[in-house]
């Protein structure tokens, strides 16, 4: 690939929604993500068999589970647990057996003598009463289950079906809405069926998965204490200005599994004040320039956003920083199509933007 012609459009319009979410790709919607395609490309273009990879905005955990199946070992850091939780689960070749933990979930849903969780306002607003005792029942039960990386797996499955098992309108990208019309669901078979969906899509990864070392770790882009010079390639995928509330979109599914929302909320560093915004993207890009290589690259995917009808050209800020006070060149630079439509949250009026950057820096 390396000897070929790259376009420096990169339209993958044509790859469809099975071939986007192959393998663990789809285990839960991660609102934002990078598609496998785009980062295998970055992969083999600017890496080799055996190269470290650092993933500093972990997501979804595309980034390491492509790198594996390349052949490259890999690091994924990020400060969102349930980021921590998709990554280290859909990167790792194991399926459970999920029918005693089903059996004696059904067993304690249709006890008589159920315990039943304590619901608060905010809790009724985004929940009916039977569903969310049905989610903490499940909960409860996945707590008692002995081996923590089985835990884990069932705990992404019951993420996996919060939002459907809620009253959230389903179109939202950036923030949460309640759905007035929405019908409630069973709790159970959801749950039921999505740990089959996830057997048979770790199935189909288990065929291409690499002995490569994978390593999800809860850190901080700006600081991730790693080795000096240590890196080989960097994908990095920051929250984009005023985009997507991560902390928003994700928060009945962290509070169902029982992590604090006040701290992910805390390190949250996507916002909609630019001058923030850049400042603690500057301490992100030199932690890049720190741990990268000498002579290797970093590959930084961000999209512009429009405030009042005026653009925001984040790219041209990141190249301005990056070469000019840090020290980085500029090697390439790709347009990535946005094919998929947004959802409720996008502007219209001409406030869409269809397209990103993939702005590929080199330390020298």
């Amino acid at each position: 690939m390396k000897n070929n012609f790259i376009s420096s459009i990169w339209d993958f319009s044509d790859v469809s929604i099975k071939e986007t979410n192959y393998a663990t790709h789809d285990f839960l919607r991660w609102y934002g993500k990078l598609i496998p395609q785009l980062v295998s490309r970055l992969i083999k273009l600017y890496s080799n068999e055996g190269d470290l990879v650092l993933a500093n905005f972990a997501g979804s955990g595309t980034v390491s589970l492509e790198a594996n199946i390349l052949k490259r070992d890999s690091i994924g850091i990020d400060s969102n647990p349930l980021s921590i939780l998709l990554a280290s689960v859909k990167t790792r070749p194991l399926t459970p057996n999920s029918q005693p933990l089903l059996e004696k979930t059904r067993t304690a849903i249709n006890s008589t003598s159920r315990k039943q969780y304590p619901m608060n306002d905010e809790n009724r607003k985004w929940f009916y009463p039977e569903s969310f005792q049905d989610l903490l029942t499940i909960k409860e039960t996945i707590d008692r289950v002995g081996s923590s990386r089985d835990r884990d797996y069932f705990m992404l499955a019951l993420a996996s079906i919060v939002k459907k098992a809620s009253k959230v309108d389903t179109r939202c990208v950036n923030h949460i809405v309640v759905d007035k019309n929405k019908k409630k669901v069973d709790v159970i078979s959801e749950f039921s069926k999505k740990l089959g969906e996830m057997s048979e899509s770790m199935h189909e990864y288990k065929k291409i998965a690499n002995g490569n070392r994978v390593e999800i770790r809860k850190g901080d882009a700006r600081d991730t204490k790693l080795s000096d010079n240590s890196i080989d390639l960097i994908i990095s995928h920051p929250p984009y200005l005023g985009a997507i509330d991560y902390s928003n979109i994700y928060q009945l599914e962290n509070k169902v599994l029982g992590f604090n929302y006040e701290e992910i909320d805390a390190g949250d560093i996507s916002t909609n004040s630019m001058q923030k915004y850049l400042v603690e993207m500057n301490k992100v890009f030199e932690e890049m320039h720190r741990v990268l290589k000498n002579g290797q690259h970093a590959c930084v995917v961000i999209g512009d956003n429009r405030k009042d009808g005026q653009i925001q050209p984040t790219f041209a800020y990141f190249i301005k920083n990056a070469t000019e006070n840090l020290g980085f060149e500029l090697k390439d630079i790709f347009i990535w199509v946005m094919s998929q439509k947004a959802g409720m949250s996008v502007k219209r009026h001409g406030n869409h933007i269809d397209h990103n950057y993939i702005l590929v820096f080199q330390k020298s």
